[in-house]
């Protein structure tokens, strides 16, 4: 018994010297940085982003991977069943962390259980704008009209399960009045149908829409973020346009596979964080309509958890449940 209580002592400090070794060493190769939409998407653009800071703090190659399908999911699993060794991580999302668990009755992973937290890092509002021909200027203007329509007025979307769907949806369950989502394969072309009229109304990412808007072919009723923004000063937050408790912000976070070592999670922490604060990155992640963040792993833990708690809640109210 001695014997054997000495070989799984020898055998334990053997695993911790190990692990102790592989933090020290880290990073002794390159790293994979699984984005879990296609190239060109905005998570793909801040991704790209974090991983030329990444790269250069760490003095090894950064690479992209673009594992794109089903909201996110295919490749928010791939990293969840990654080796958890810090060399393959996620750009994760509001979507794939805290609206997928909600939206989908089964997806192949736990946002909580199967990662490990590494950094926030970037949030980017939502506007509510409506083609010119919907004859609207105001939030209220809006649910009346839709009122007056029930299920007859269509709002577009980037896909089903994205924070512009649940955003749309969520407005038509509180306002208790009745729209039809369509959603597109990327925001694209939801606003090219936006422009030609196919859709009437629709939350997006505020960026792409700022030049539709100055020229007057698409009309802003409102931002969704807590305080207004400096490319739209005009425009009231939904809250000021009548609508409590309707803050909505895409965000994005850094994930490593569970079990990933306390020291490369903290190491992937600080490189990550030396990046956000440099006054060329936060130009470059402005210049994508995202705002940088640079919170602690336990600040992404809790973030997590809260949003996946009050997703939960809008979807189960707005009858936004998915088939798989």
């Amino acid at each position: 018994m001695r014997r054997i209580l000495s070989g799984v002592v020898a055998s334990l400090a053997l695993c911790a010297l190990t692990v102790a070794v592989q933090a020290q060493s880290f990073p002794s190769k390159p790293i994979t940085l699984i984005v879990p939409f296609p190239a060109g998407s905005t998570t793909d653009l801040v991704g790209r982003i974090m991983a030329q800071d990444l790269s250069k703090t760490i003095g090894q190659t950064v690479v992209i991977d673009n594992r794109g399908g089903a909201g996110g999911t295919v490749g928010t699993e791939a990293v969840a069943r990654a080796a958890p060794d810090g060399y393959t991580i996620l750009m994760g999302t509001i979507g794939t962390h805290s609206i997928n668990p909600a939206v989908y009755p089964k997806i192949n992973y736990d946002p909580v259980a199967d990662f490990a937290p590494v950094i926030q890092y970037g949030t980017a509002p939502n506007v509510l704008v409506v083609n010119p021909d919907v004859p609207v200027k105001t939030l209220n203007e809006l649910a009346q009209y839709l009122r007056e329509r029930p299920g007859k007025v269509n709002y577009g979307s980037s896909g089903n399960g994205t924070s512009n769907h649940l955003s749309g949806a969520m407005f038509a369950s509180r306002q208790k009045v009745s729209a039809v989502h369509i959603p597109y394969k990327g925001g694209a072309q939801a606003i090219t149908d936006l422009l030609r009229g196919e859709i009437s109304f629709m939350f997006y990412h505020y960026l792409p829409l700022l030049p539709h808007i100055a020229e007057g072919k698409l009309r802003a009723l409102a931002i969704t973020s807590a305080g207004r923004i400096d490319a739209l000063p005009n425009i009231p937050t939904m809250k000021e346009a009548g609508m409590d408790d309707f803050e909505v912000s895409a965000w994005f976070g850094v994930y490593a596979p569970a079990k990933t070592p306390p020291e490369i999670v903290k190491a992937l922490h600080d490189a990550i964080a030396k990046g956000i604060n440099s006054p060329e990155t936060k130009k470059n992640l402005q210049v994508q309509g995202v705002d940088p963040v640079n919170g602690s792993s336990e600040d992404l833990a809790k973030l997590t958890k809260s949003e996946i708690a009050r997703w939960s809640v809008v979807v189960e109210q707005a009858g936004a449940k998915l088939a798989n």
